[in-house]
């Protein structure tokens, strides 16, 4: 059996659900934070603590610009969430998401860390340098809760630095909100823990294109 050794690291994971904004209500949100805090605390999702994870409901502009301000300070590597409603505007081509009080471009989600990952469930229909495939983390472990973390950690800090952006749709495509949480994050969760509690995975990675791959069939 391989020794891990003592890696250390600080992440931090935000998830901004919007269940009540001005283009209207959603059930599916409020689902989609329960599903991914209760995932990222499992064996399967990396062991996070409770702690290290921060979910804004219903939050406005300057709470998220805040959170991400001041929430991220030295962070290794950090895990961002959007669930809710979103749009392309044509007047700059940029993806937005909506909060309580308005909507912010997604480069406001983006984070000083140096490995990072942004997940998407929204709309990216039109209203009036690339990004290259990274690594997001899901564990097939056979070993003990205690070591699972440091497992994460060690994976985490081998991967390429850079940004993994998952989105729900594609540009002018709606997403779908259902009682189970949105569609797509139901959908990744479901194929992250279908792959994790599968004992011929090994304990091999679960990249992000798999993952996304998987959960938009």
């Amino acid at each position: 059996m391989e020794i891990i050794k003592n890696t250390d690291i600080k992440r931090k994971a935000l998830i901004i659900y919007c269940t009540d904004t001005s283009s209207g209500e959603l059930s599916g949100p409020t689902a989609d934070n329960c599903a991914i805090r209760s995932y990222l605390k499992s064996d399967t999702g990396g062991k996070w603590y409770d702690d290290e994870i921060i979910s804004l409901h219903n939050p406005n502009v300057e709470e998220v610009k805040y959170t991400i301000k001041t929430g991220f300070v030295g962070v290794d590597y950090s895990f961002v969430v959007f669930s809710g409603h979103g749009c392309i505007f044509k007047d700059n081509n940029l993806q937005y998401i909506e909060v309580i009080d308005g909507d912010i471009a997604l480069s406001n989600l983006i984070t000083a860390a140096p490995r990072q990952t942004l997940v998407i469930d929204a709309c990216r229909g039109y209203f009036s340098g690339p990004l290259t495939e990274r690594m997001i983390k899901s564990f097939s472990v056979q070993t003990s809760s205690s070591d699972i973390r440091r497992t994460f950690n060690k994976a985490v800090m081998e991967a390429e630095k850079g940004l993994s952006i998952l989105y729900s749709a594609s540009e002018d495509e709606s997403s779908v909100d259902t009682s189970k949480g949105g569609a797509y994050i139901y959908s990744l969760v479901h194929v992250c823990k279908k792959w994790g509690s599968n004992p011929d995975n090994g304990n091999y990675l679960l990249d992000v294109r798999e993952a996304h791959i998987r959960a938009r069939e």
